[in-house]
């Protein structure tokens, strides 16, 4: 079931990880996020999500050089800090790396069958052209535009999104407009979407539209606005009333005028 190409990406962060000085907790720990699947499959006919993978505790000792009972006592420390999760049934178990996306999503891979040397000046070329922006994975780049961690239910969120210059340049909007939501940049990009802006150029443009049709509703000095309903019925009200009033004083005069 797994991929035995690619990469995984560990911060280091990692050096400050509570469990960083457990060896056994750390060697598991690595271990499950090489074997995690990077994109959901299927294994006797049920579907086995993107970072999971089935195995068990035998399998696990074997892989990792561990005894059975340092897995179990590992795999407990990792699910108590939820750094995965364990699902088990009677015939297999399926482990789960939570916020795997933070260490699967890379924007720079590098073709393995070049020769070695045109290897190493295409690699120093494609580095020298990135930004910072490009290098670092989306997930980290939000975090640096927020100035916070995200949450692990953002980080869901953001698993759907594509990682495009243009899904920055949303990010980088948001920011500006002081509204570091991942909420609030899903529904730019469903705009985006809707839409068909396909490119950062076809955003500006959209963008440049609507500030200048606001601007035009602005100082429009024949723009008249909308009465709302719930007013003109206030005002007929107040009208029925006030035409009520003045009936009824008319008659109490007339009526005074003959008394006398």
């Amino acid at each position: 079931m797994n991929d035995n190409s690619g990469f995984i990406v560990i911060h280091r962060k990692i050096l400050d990880w509570e469990w960083y000085g457990d060896t056994n907790t750390v060697r598991l720990f690595i271990h499950c996020l090489l074997k995690a699947n990077w994109e959901n499959k299927q294994w006797q006919g049920i579907e086995i999500k993107r970072g999971s993978f089935v195995t068990g505790r035998k399998i696990l000792a074997k892989e990792t050089g561990l005894s059975e009972q340092q897995v179990r006592t590992s795999l407990n420390k990792l699910i108590s800090t939820n750094e995965i999760t364990k699902r088990t049934t009677n015939k297999y178990t399926v482990l789960t790396i939570n916020n795997y996306c933070k260490y699967q999503d890379y924007n720079q891979q590098i073709t393995n069958n070049q020769p070695t040397n045109n290897q190493q000046i295409t690699t120093t070329k494609q580095l020298n052209n990135k930004t910072n922006n490009n290098i670092i994975n989306i997930y980290e780049f939000i975090e640096r535009e927020f100035g916070r961690t995200l949450s692990s239910v953002e980080y869901e969120e953001i698993n759907n999104w594509k990682d495009t210059e243009l899904t920055r340049y949303a990010i980088k909007q948001a920011v500006l407009n002081n509204k570091c939501g991942v909420k609030y940049i899903s529904r730019i990009l469903s705009a985006y979407e809707r839409e068909n802006v396909k490119t950062v150029q076809q955003a500006q443009e959209r963008e440049r539209q609507y500030i200048e049709a606001k601007g035009k509703k602005k100082y429009n000095t024949n723009y008249v606005a909308p009465v709302p309903e719930w007013l003109n019925q206030e005002t007929k009200r107040k009208e029925v009333v006030y035409t009520d009033e003045l009936q009824r004083e008319y008659e109490e005069f007339e009526r005074a005028i003959k008394r006398k």
